[in-house]
C-alpha cells in the first residue's frame, strides 16, 4: 500500500464529514499507541471503516472478506488501500502470514471480529459473540488488541445526511490495549481474552451512545 494513497483518501474522507456531521472521538490518545496492534471494532454498517479511517491518526490494513474483492473496481481500491482479502471458507494461511508481517512490521490491522455485519440483538455490543480469531493473531504475533466502537454509520445510508450543514452525529470510541494471555492452554487464554475485548466493546458503546 502507498501511505501517500491512504492518506489523501483519508483526507478527502475527513473533508467530507467535516461537511456533513459533527462526529466525536472518544479516547483519541489510544488510538495513538505506538508500534504493532489490532484494531478491533463492531460492524453495523458499510460505512464503519470509512468512520474509524477518518477518526483514526494510524494508517490501518484492513482484513476483509475475499467476496468484496470479486469486483474489478473494488478489488483495484481495497488492493490500493492495503486491504488483506480473507477467505472464511478455509483456513486462510497466506492471509495470516502477512498480517503477522504487517504486525512484525509495527503496523496497525483492523479487523471486524464479529464475522459481517450485526445489528440488533447480533451485535457485539448487545448479545452477540466475536470469533476468537482475533486473539489467536494477538498471541501468533504477540501484539495487543485496541477495541474500538463506532456508532451511527447506518445514518449515512440516507443521502440527505450527506449533505453539507447536516450535522449527522457519530462516535467512534477507543478502548485501552488488551494484551494477549498467557495462560498455557491457548484455547483457555483466547476465550478468556474474547470475553475482555466483547466486554471492553460493550463499555465502551454505552459511553458512545451519548454522542449520538
Amino acid at each position: 500500500m502507498s501511505e501517500q494513497f491512504h492518506r489523501t483518501v483519508r483526507f478527502i474522507g475527513r473533508t467530507v464529514f467535516r461537511l456533513a456531521s459533527t462526529p466525536k472521538i472518544l479516547h483519541l490518545e489510544r488510538a495513538r499507541l505506538t508500534g504493532a496492534y489490532l484494531l478491533a471494532a463492531n460492524h453495523a454498517a458499510v460505512y464503519d471503516a470509512p468512520l474509524i479511517i477518518a477518526a483514526t491518526p494510524r494508517v490501518i490494513y484492513w482484513l476483509s472478506v475475499v467476496e468484496i474483492f470479486r469486483h474489478p473496481l473494488s478489488r483495484w481500491f481495497l488492493n490500493a488501500f492495503g486491504a488483506l482479502p480473507l477467505d472464511r471458507e478455509k483456513v486462510d494461511t497466506m492471509t495470516m502470514r502477512k498480517v503477522v508481517r504487517l504486525l512484525d512490521a509495527g503496523q496497525v490491522v483492523g479487523i471486524f471480529p464479529e464475522g459481517g455485519l450485526r445489528n440488533d440483538e447480533d451485535t457485539v455490543l448487545r448479545s452477540g459473540r466475536i470469533d476468537s480469531g482475533v486473539c489467536k493473531l494477538a498471541q501468533l504475533a504477540k501484539v495487543p488488541v485496541l477495541p474500538c466502537v463506532v456508532l451511527g454509520g447506518e445514518k449515512f445510508y440516507r443521502w440527505t445526511n450527506w449533505l453539507p450543514g447536516a450535522r449527522t452525529r457519530w462516535a467512534v470510541a477507543f478502548g485501552e490495549p488488551i494484551l494477549p494471555r498467557s495462560e498455557p492452554d491457548r484455547v483457555t487464554a483466547q476465550a478468556a481474552m474474547a470475553e475482555e475485548i466483547t466486554l471492553a466493546l460493550r463499555a465502551l458503546s454505552v459511553e458512545a451512545a451519548a454522542y449520538v
